[in-house]
């Protein structure tokens, strides 16, 4: 803002483990001497109708045909995928794997939700930035949002498992209701609160109660996102490379979704896929110390660290409950970026719109570097900052317009604007009017310039009583000059603020 007072003068790929954090594990799904198979095909190219009747004349069925990847999901002889894969429009044969929950590490003692005032997400929130507005898929086991503090940030989702709208948290350790409590658990004066306590939030769920679940239906959870204008994306899972996982993760970073996922429970170990992935930040745990939690990951791919130890959350049933690991670590991150979504960032790719590449960077400048200096195996760029995002006092200008003996024109006070859209509060002592006159390059701008009068109840001038009035001038395609001349009695006078919207 320019406010200034003015001087005159490919390949087939093994199926792994995938472990929901604490974790989740993905097995592949292979019965022995089983006639078919699930598996997802990847393309060359976007499959048409070729693809799909090549499939059928297999004896297979397709079960999910996604869009932002080049693949499908299909059940299959076994027999005819060796066939399939030497068809030269196919690039890689996966198993559709399925999921499987663990159990997750549980807090012996807890008092409250230590990690977000750590993260100083306090300060955001007493400067007015609560994450308004932003939309978070949390990708788990559904989200319980009937609980007190979630029920007015639950904005609705999908069931992967069930195929239907109802993703409710049936899992035995709630743990994507814990995530969702993280994120934005309400300001209420009770039970806990989250990072971004008004943020929007999604439950997708493609676990079931048991916690299994398959690639395809994170894959289509991840498509669900970029379909519905999410804005973040929370996966607390890992396991091996996949590529259809690594299209699908492209996709959405492509289309401005901030993706971020738990590095894994590998206690040391080498971080986990998803959040290894380049279009994926990778988020390992700390204790209230800042020192390294022993479940924590290390590696390059480490790109946040946030509170995982002893975090005490929303579960399901009206109650709550604490767990640990690089899964709350992630929803710390993910709140985080929230509130920096609607906090004064750069538009750092020049798209004129905030998305996940600047909330990205803005998040990475603002950590409070831990260990090595700069980025590191450990903590990456270091713990996440939510103070970063407090929202800053709007810049204002503080003017008096005093009427002497002079011509009005004498009297006037001129101000650059430029950039922005600006309020004019005039607070008056007993002038009639003040004429608000935009030149730009010393030209005058009729359509922004404005008479503001003061009025007694009958049509008369107002010249003893007070009165306030506000104009609105939208300066941001260019700068110019504001001339406010004051009309009255010598001796009236009015002050003037002038502050960006």
């Amino acid at each position: 803002m320019k406010l200034t007072r003015k001087e005159y003068g490919v390949t087939a790929r093994a199926a792994g483990c995938f472990v929901m954090i604490l974790f989740l594990c993905l097995a592949v799904l292979e019965e022995a001497g089983a006639a078919t198979r699930t598996v997802i095909v990847g393309f060359h190219k976007k499959p048409g109708t070729y693809e799909k009747d090549r499939i059928r004349r297999a004896r297979g069925h397709i079960r999910r045909t996604f869009g932002t990847i080049r693949a499908m999901a299909i059940t299959i002889d076994e027999k005819e995928l060796a066939n399939l894969l030497k068809e030269g429009s196919v690039a890689y044969i996966e198993e559709d794997a399925i999921i499987q929950s663990v159990d997750p590490v549980v807090s012996q003692e807890y008092t409250d939700s230590w990690g977000v005032y750590h993260i100083g997400a306090e300060t955001a929130h007493a400067s007015g930035n609560r994450g308004a507005g932003v939309k978070i898929a949390v990708i788990d086991t559904g989200i319980d949002y009937t609980h007190d503090d979630l029920r007015d940030s639950y904005r609705g989702g999908y069931d992967f498992v069930f195929n239907d709208s109802d993703p409710f948290d049936d899992s035995r350790n709630s743990h994507g209701t814990h995530i969702a409590g993280i994120i934005a658990a309400q300001q209420n004066g009770f039970g806990v609160v989250g990072v971004a306590p008004e943020a929007d939030i999604y439950a997708l769920k493609v676990l079931d109660g048991a916690g299994f679940g398959l690639l395809s239906w994170i894959i289509a959870a991840i498509e669900w996102s970029i379909d519905n204008g999410i804005d973040i994306i929370n996966m607390s899972l890992q396991g091996i490379d996949f590529q259809s996982l690594r299209d699908a993760c492209d996709s959405a970073a492509a289309s401005g979704v901030l993706v971020v996922a738990a590095g894994g429970n590998s206690h040391g170990g080498a971080v986990s896929y998803p959040a290894a992935y380049d279009s994926v930040m990778a988020v390992t745990g700390t204790d209230p110390f800042d020192m390294k939690s022993s479940f924590s990951p290390v590696g390059e791919e480490i790109e946040l660290a946030a509170p995982g130890t002893d975090i005490y959350s929303t579960q399901a049933g009206f109650s709550y409950g604490g767990l640990g690991g690089t899964s709350q670590a992630a929803a710390h991150v993910t709140g985080a970026a929230a509130l920096f979504y609607n906090a004064a960032i750069d538009d750092v790719n020049g798209d004129l719109i905030i998305d996940g590449t600047d909330v990205r960077e803005a998040l990475q400048g603002a950590a409070l570097d831990l260990g090595e200096p700069g980025r590191d195996s450990v903590f990456g760029y270091g713990r996440v900052d939510a103070a970063g995002a407090a929202l800053e006092e709007p810049e204002a200008l503080y003017l008096e317009l005093k009427r002497r003996a002079s011509p009005p024109w004498h009297d006037a006070e001129a101000v650059i604007l430029g950039g922005g859209v600006y309020d004019i509060i005039i607070e008056n002592y007993g002038l009639r009017g003040v004429r608000l006159a935009v030149y730009d390059d010393g030209v005058r701008v009729k359509r922004m310039s404005r008479n503001v009068r003061f009025f007694h109840k009958k049509g008369r001038f107002m010249h003893d009583q007070e009165m306030t009035k506000i104009v609105t001038i939208d300066a941001r395609d260019s700068e110019y000059d504001l001339y406010l001349i004051p009309y009255g009695r010598p001796g009236t006078s009015a002050d003037v603020t002038i502050t960006e919207k």
